[in-house]
């Protein structure tokens, strides 16, 4: 592999910044890969060779700034875009899509008429609201299950989140799991508010995510659930014939997973918004 000077200067600058680090030789060793990777795709795309390098290091970034990551993380990974990443973004849009397209179910099983349905005369008979509810159930999930996709993608961002951003994933995905029990949805919200904010407090402590996306992500279950206890507390509405107070639950649902696609959407933006490292992606070419 050839060698690159202004590549070799910025390693070298790593290596003192970070060289308090046990791993030091292994996480120097990985940045070069990545970079002489990047600087070949380059090379191979028809820049020359020191316009390459220099396209390469603008996208790693300030050494001062990415030795601050690795000194704030215990899991050796390398903080940077990559295709995965930039897929995770795109996948944060269909997320949101996907959770609104739930609601639009939760609110169609709301004013579905209660009458039978079949799609055969000796078809298994669903009244309407069971198939919006199932509807509203089915979106949620696969909106959910995108979701962890996403989440992956920042954790990768980020070069890892450690314990805790493990912790917030698989909680996550136990609210995921949860929204199977079509009629739990204040369970399924609260474990995700939990799993969100679990989450983003190992993103936030990064400094790499941008603050106000990750906060509202995060933040959506949590006011939600916080307006459904309030207002069943409070007992504001008639409960139906189950015992259940329909605003309180609305509410609470709607005013949850609005916030948190907003919060989906500004993430999906930002790693939509950066260019991979990857030098075998045609995301490199300029």
């Amino acid at each position: 592999m050839a060698r690159y000077a202004l590549i070799d200067g910025y390693l070298d600058t790593m290596r003192t910044e970070i060289h308090g680090r046990r791993d030091l030789d292994d996480v120097v060793c990985e940045m070069e890969d990545h970079l002489y990777s990047a600087v070949e795709g380059l090379l191979a795309r028809g820049l020359e060779p020191d316009a390459a390098q220099r396209t390469t290091l603008d996208r790693f970034g300030e050494p001062k700034a990415l030795a601050a990551v690795y000194a704030s993380t215990n899991t050796g990974g390398i903080a940077v875009p990559t295709t995965t990443t930039k897929l995770a973004g795109t996948a944060a849009y269909f997320s949101a899509a996907l959770w609104i397209v739930g609601l639009i179910g939760f609110w169609a099983s709301a004013v579905s008429p209660d009458r039978p349905s079949s799609i055969a005369p000796d078809a298994l008979i669903l009244d309407a609201q069971t198939i919006t509810w199932m509807s509203f159930a089915l979106a949620s999930l696969a909106a959910g299950a995108i979701m962890l996709f996403v989440m992956v993608g920042v954790n990768q961002r980020h070069g890892g989140l450690g314990s805790m951003g493990m912790a917030g994933l698989i909680v996550t995905g136990l609210g995921v799991l949860a929204t199977l029990v079509i009629w739990a949805v204040v369970l399924w919200l609260g474990i995700m508010a939990l799993g969100l904010i679990t989450f983003a407090v190992a993103v936030l402590r990064r400094g790499i995510a941008p603050r106000l996306w990750t906060i509202v992500w995060a933040g959506g279950p949590v006011v939600g659930a916080t307006a459904f206890l309030a207002l069943r507390w409070l007992e504001v509405g008639t409960p139906d014939v189950w015992g259940d107070y329909w605003i309180a639950s609305s509410v609470g649902l709607n005013t949850g997973i609005i916030i948190m696609t907003i919060g989906l959407i500004g993430l999906g933006t930002w790693l939509r918004s950066e260019e991979p490292v990857d030098a075998d992606t045609p995301a490199l070419a300029v």
